[in-house]
């Protein structure tokens, strides 16, 4: 659902909701009970009231209680609302409104605590019931939406990813040989051989899933940071701080590549005093990267580049606002942390 639908389909309700209300006091009453002025005013207040508790549930309360299944909050915060309704429309009825025109809404024994909430529970019920409906069929929507999306752009990857392969078994097995070949004369080139090995088979058959344990994943990445150091003879100055005692907790595949690439590709690497910093922790079910790395002052660091709009829009799109990416760029120096939650 698109902002702009969400607003027409919001005015046509309360176009409605007020024609019914309207329709119902004048209409079906057909009486005023006091003057029309005292009338329109009490309806005014009465419709913004209810338009206040309406979005105070669609847009606050909701979204950070429903799509987490906090149902203990959303019950209590209910509640909550429907004290708020109360007093509020005390407030404006028999406060404001009573010292402007000198009428109360209620008579004098409905205006006992008791039953004056037990009258203000049912209007505050219907709205409350009306807001969630609401914010249920939208969220509904947007996460269709959002898988929908999710599913063109990995079949998008896989046809990319179709492309690129060239025979993957035949790869494969040509490195297998190599290695088995360099295994006894050069066995720091055959382990290299290895971990290429495992890195194309990982990024060829991994990726076709959208999960993968953090386990497998941080092994491709260690593979990945090793052969770049063998790219330098092992100078580069690069430190690496990965957890140990990895469990099978999922993230999604090839997600954390970008970063370190990004930091390689941009990075000093020779610079002894300012070395490459990549660190991953995992804490309180989520798991953080943070990436640093100095720069030359001639390199341009795009931040709306093509790389980080396709990460951002795929981070939105598996976590919505459940993530937060940091990128700071100061006095020649990059940094980025990524916190997301573990599948």
């Amino acid at each position: 659902m698109t902002k702009k639908q969400e607003i027409t389909y919001h005015i046509i309700f309360w176009a409605l909701f007020i024609l019914m209300d309207v329709f119902f006091n004048f209409v079906i009453k057909d009486t005023l009970p006091q003057s029309l002025e005292w009338h329109l005013l009490h309806l005014f207040f009465f419709i913004l009231l209810q338009a206040i508790i309406f979005y105070l549930n669609y847009s606050l309360i909701a979204p950070v209680t429903i799509p987490k299944r906090k149902w203990k909050y959303l019950i209590l915060s209910q509640l909550l609302v429907i004290g708020l309704f109360t007093g509020l429309r005390f407030l404006f009825e028999e406060v404001i409104i009573y010292n402007l025109t000198g009428i109360h809404n209620y008579k004098q024994a409905s205006r006992a605590f008791g039953f004056y909430l037990f009258d203000n529970s049912y209007y505050a019920l219907r709205v409350i019931i009306l807001a969630l409906i609401f914010y249920m069929v939208k969220h509904v929507l947007n996460t269709n939406q959002r898988m929908n999306e999710l599913k063109l752009q990995k079949k998008k990857a896989e046809l990319q990813n179709l492309k690129a392969q060239l025979s993957p078994h035949f790869l494969f097995n040509t490195l297998n040989s190599f290695y088995s070949d360099l295994y006894d004369k050069a066995p720091e080139t055959s382990n290299d051989i290895l971990k290429l090995s495992e890195m194309l088979r990982y990024v060829t058959y991994e990726n076709e899933q959208d999960q993968v344990t953090l386990k497998d994943e941080v092994t491709f990445l260690q593979n990945y940071i090793d052969l770049y150091q063998r790219r330098f003879d092992n100078k580069a100055h690069i430190k690496v701080s990965f957890p140990q005692g990895l469990t099978n907790r999922k993230i999604p595949s090839l997600l954390l590549i970008h970063f370190i690439e990004n930091a390689f590709k941009h990075g000093i690497l020779t610079d002894k005093e300012h070395p490459v910093i990549i660190k991953l922790e995992t804490r309180n079910d989520r798991l953080i990267l943070s990436t640093e790395n100095a720069f030359k002052e001639n390199t341009n660091y795009d931040r709306k580049g093509i790389g980080y709009k396709n990460i951002q829009k795929r981070l939105d799109l598996l976590f919505r606002e459940n993530y937060r990416l940091d990128i700071e760029e100061q006095d020649d120096y990059f940094k980025v942390k990524l916190d997301i939650p573990l599948l």
